[in-house]
């Protein structure tokens, strides 16, 4: 019992009947009316950060809560809907399922950060300190400028919510999100920012970073042509491998028109442009990454010879060689070279670039990284997270792994291709002519295959521990979950000489 006024009974008595006349007065807690929700946010009352939104029925159901205990309650008592309804299958598929349904089911309420709510507070304070009927001013015309500079303010601060990465992301239950791990690696980053550094450059303003985009496209297409051209199946066997010891019967197939070789070359690209605008100074925030030695040193390779391209030095030094190679073999007999001279310039014209060779080299030495502790520690899976960034959240299993086998396909080319610069040329000096018989035998020595086993065994197959496994292990977890989700569609109905376009639930109705 709270300690009792000391007022007399009759200044009490008035005081009451004063206060029971107030319009719209509640006396009793069961006249009291608690709205389902309310659009604009009671300053006075606690926010909490754990809010959970039903997702079931959005346009008409918008109960929210704070444990995953009581929404399905909620679910079950409302909807009739249960989690984890009776379905055939396995108990893993069973456990695909459920993830999927809890990710459509619902979905978090946060709460602003503290630089947000000191902005919004700011603005109230600065909208209490007009008074109305001052400096000309009426009562309406403040308190229509008083809103619109409230509904600008929390407009803002919505939108910065949605483009900052926030520490709260954590907390979702997000199967996906918690095996790739972007939203603790990007923390406090902003998403327009890092969607911007893996864009495509513009020549005139970035003139070193497209000439690496355009290397890492020539080098793509050299690859292609290489391994149509130059190898044969027991190398693309070689080169198709997931696993150690493990027999493929369908070889590395590098089939593809134009467009789509430079749709499966944009995330190589996307990756080295990541590297390129953070390597350099920059004013934004990025993510912080670590080069091996190796990469540094390939790394630097590339930027010089980009440069060197971009100023006409490569071309001006890979004229002069030419030149020089030509004047060599015009001091030759002619008549008897002839034909070897037109094999040769065939062959020079084939060759990689100094610039597509540079970009070679960093790519290995990309994929060439063992992973010790954690996987970011490895470049290429940091410059792999910005490519899981959109706007206002995340690329799903339904977007991701389409750019992972992107990846893997682009780095089977690539180490076909390294393989074949480590084997060269095939040269008369590897004859051997001392046995017996006087008939030549080749001498032993590595060849395309034998480097493309080494490389594959070395960091391209699960069990090496590195940005190639993490690549072929999160494809096929996110694989999993996209076709054991149910998602939405259209289903085309035949009717007479037409078509129908509808969509359909669960139970078939139109």
């Amino acid at each position: 019992m709270g300690k009792q006024h000391e007022m007399g009974r009759r200044k009490a008595s008035s005081m009451a009947k004063s206060v029971e006349a107030w319009p719209g007065l509640i006396r009793y807690p069961s006249e009291l009316q608690v709205p389902d929700y309310i659009e604009q946010a009671i300053r006075q009352l606690p926010l909490y950060k754990d809010g959970l939104s039903c997702q079931l029925d959005p346009t008409r159901c918008r109960y929210i809560c704070r444990d995953m205990k009581t929404v399905k309650w909620h679910w079950r008592q409302v909807h009739a809907w249960s989690v984890s309804k009776k379905d055939g299958g396995s108990g893993q598929a069973k456990g695909w399922k459920i993830e999927g349904r809890l990710q459509d089911a619902y979905f978090e309420v946060r709460q602003p950060g503290q630089e947000q709510e000191q902005e919004h507070t700011q603005a109230q304070a600065q909208a209490q300190a007009q008074v109305p009927g001052e400096g000309g001013n009426s009562r309406g015309e403040v308190w229509a400028r008083l809103r619109q500079k409230l509904i600008a303010t929390r407009t803002s601060i919505e939108d910065k919510a949605r483009s900052t990465i926030q520490e709260g992301e954590a907390d979702e239950v997000n199967p996906w999100l918690e095996r790739a791990q972007w939203h603790r690696h990007l923390v406090g980053l902003e998403r327009p920012e890092l969607m911007s550094c893996v864009e495509e450059p513009d020549k005139e303003e970035e003139p070193v970073e497209a000439a690496i985009w355009e290397a890492m496209d020539g080098l793509v297409r050299f690859c292609q042509q290489s391994i149509q051209a130059r190898v044969g199946v027991f190398v693309r066997m070689e080169a198709i491998r997931t696993e150690k010891h493990q027999t493929r019967y369908q070889p590395l197939q590098p089939y593809m028109d134009e467009k789509g070789l430079c749709d499966y070359s944009r995330p190589w690209k996307q990756v080295l442009m990541f590297y390129a605008r953070t390597q350099k100074g920059h004013e934004w925030r990025s993510p912080k990454y670590r080069f091996t030695g190796r990469q540094r040193e390939a790394w630097e390779e590339l930027v010089d010879q980009a440069e060197r391209r971009v100023n006409g030095g490569e071309m001006a030094e890979e004229e002069g060689s030419r030149e020089s190679e030509e004047s060599e073999e015009d001091a030759e007999d002619t008549s008897s070279n002839e034909s070897v001279r037109g094999e040769e310039k065939e062959d020079e014209e084939e060759r990689l670039s100094a610039v597509q060779k540079a970009c070679l080299q960093f790519c290995i030495a990309l994929l060439d990284q063992r992973i010790t502790q954690r996987e970011y520690d490895s470049a290429l899976v940091c410059a792999l997270a910005i490519l899981g960034v959109k706007e206002g959240g995340w690329k799903g299993p339904d977007q991701y792994p389409p750019i992972l086998s992107a990846m893997i396909k682009i780095a089977r080319f690539v180490v076909v291709q390294q393989a074949l610069e480590l084997a060269g040329p095939f040269e008369s000096d590897g004859l051997d002519s001392d046995s017996d018989s006087g008939v030549d035998t080749v001498r032993p020595r590595k060849g395309c295959l034998q480097f493309v086993t080494e490389m594959m065994d070395r960091f391209m197959v699960r069990g090496s521990h590195g940005a190639m496994q993490w690549m072929l292990d999160l494809r096929t977890y996110g694989l999993k979950i996209h076709y054991n989700t149910t998602s939405t569609g259209n289903v085309d109905w035949a009717f007479g000489w037409g078509y129908y376009i509808g969509s359909v639930d669960a139970s078939g109705s139109q």
